[in-house]
């Protein structure tokens, strides 16, 4: 086993968690252009992706579980050793293994019972959280939750091609409304993305052949199955890669909003959608340690976690910008790691710059972005998506990759500006949509890209 695999830990309330993703709402079937024969290529590589971790997950799932059972997600005290609690008291004769997760040097571990043991009941879990947690060398334990990605269902046509225009030639372009409301095309005059900049996308994979992605794909890595293999099986991750970078002006499909950048793909999530607390946590950890310098994470759950709360902290210390979706849920619930001190919090908006009735809100809330009815990429063979190549769907989810695409452009104009103060000028350079000032609905705005990267940095205060 590949020792920078992160396994975790144990079930102990009745509900899982959902990860916050897509709004149910209209999807778009392909059209004329999405039935190119060249397109629909590899339609295999879609099929039969469910792995036996995936099945693992999706089974506890539907036992309605909330964590994997026999799964713990420990980290020791500096200088301490997993294995050396695990050989102690009661926890010697559960035969349990440890695994680290990312760096070694973090002490952060999978702990986890011998293969017999899996399915243990939530009783004797508990006693094995009381146990580790009571070790004078555990810094915290906690069980591995279990994630659910929510994905919409109802359809509706495919827009048509319209003729190419001068720039950008992509002929869905025009149906693509919200660049038209964040000032993409101007933007663009400005900064289109540094071709070495990275940014991560973390979900559930990516279609690395799709012909508006491929050219800009990096090697990714699988937290789920603790491989290479990215391959999207579900359809989610490819529609947030394609409204955050998809290349643009290459006479094909649709327009991203970082049209240089690299992409770095972090599956974290299973075909079925399914994952937990240690994979999400991993992926983060990952990314930063290979140079994702804006992790876009259109992801959630209802409770926080320390291990989350430490991959985040992680990749902060590598001067990463992280951002995640508010949630869908339309109330003032807080979805992490979109919670999580340090993380940019995004909300989404419609066609009129209106908040999302889904769009969670707070004061936690940063920024919102075009979240409805967003047309992108689909993987060009069959998943869990109706239709192929391109499609729409509604969700905070699609609002996230917006801010982190923006977020890529100005640290490729402005590469001078930390973490935090991009995020500081995003903020500051946002349409002010809502009440005059902060509000609790579209945080400080509807983000602007043009804005963001004409406006030199501290020249507009709120």
């Amino acid at each position: 086993m590949n020792k920078t695999r992160l396994f975790s830990a144990v079930a102990l309330t009745s509900l899982a968690a959902t990860l916050v993703a897509c709004q149910t709402g209209p999807l778009l079937q392909p059209g004329a252009f999405n039935q190119n024969p060249a397109l629909v290529g590899a339609q295999s590589a879609g099929r039969n992706m469910t792995t036996a971790r995936g099945a693992e997950l999706k089974a506890a799932a539907q036992r309605g579980l909330a964590a994997m059972p026999g799964e713990f997600i420990v980290r020791m005290k500096p200088g301490a050793s997993a294995a050396a609690a695990l050989s102690q008291g009661g926890l010697r004769s559960m035969n349990m293994q440890a695994e680290p997760i990312g760096n070694p040097a973090l002490g952060i571990s999978l702990v986890r019972s011998a293969a017999g043991l899996r399915a243990a009941n939530a009783g004797a879990d508990q006693q094995t959280l009381a146990s580790l947690r009571s070790n004078p060398a555990v810094l915290y334990a906690e069980p591995n939750m279990i994630v659910k990605l929510n994905l919409p269902a109802a359809t509706e046509p495919a827009p048509r091609e319209t003729a190419p225009q001068a720039f950008p030639n992509d002929p869905m372009f025009e149906k693509q409304y919200a660049h038209q409301r964040m000032q993409s095309q101007k933007g663009w005059e400005v900064e289109q993305g540094n071709k070495d900049f990275i940014l991560a996308i973390v979900d559930t994979g990516v279609d690395m052949k799709h012909p508006d992605l491929a050219a800009k794909m990096l090697p990714g890595y699988n937290t789920v199955d603790d491989n290479p293999n990215v391959e999207d099986g579900n359809g989610h991750g490819t529609h947030v890669a394609g409204i955050a970078a998809a290349i643009t002006n290459n006479g094909a499909g649709v327009a991203g909003v970082a049209p240089n950048v690299k992409i770095l793909p972090v599956q974290v999530l299973s075909k079925e959608g399914y994952g937990s607390y240690e994979s999400v946590a991993n992926g983060i950890i990952w990314a930063a340690d290979h140079g994702a310098k804006v992790i876009s994470m259109s992801l959630g759950g209802p409770s926080n976690s320390a291990v989350i709360t430490d991959a985040v902290k992680h990749a902060l210390a590598k001067d990463a910008m992280l951002i995640a979706a508010s949630g869908n849920d339309g109330n003032s619930s807080i979805s992490y790691p979109a919670g999580v001190p340090g993380v940019m919090a995004v909300g989404a908006s419609d066609s009129t710059d209106k908040i999302a009735r889904f769009s969670q809100f707070g004061k936690h809330l940063s920024v919102s972005a075009p979240g409805v009815n967003i047309l992108a990429t689909f993987p060009t063979y069959p998943t869990d998506m109706p239709g192929v190549n391109y499609g729409s769907i509604s969700g905070t989810s699609m609002a996230t990759p917006a801010v982190s695409g923006l977020a890529a452009l100005v640290r490729s104009k402005y590469p001078q500006l930390n973490a935090a103060q991009v995020k500081a000028h995003i903020e500051a350079t946002a349409d002010d949509t809502g009440t005059p000032g902060f509000d609790l609905y579209h945080g400080h705005g509807r983000i602007n890209v043009f804005k963001a990267v004409s406006t030199a940095p501290g020249a507009v205060r709120r």
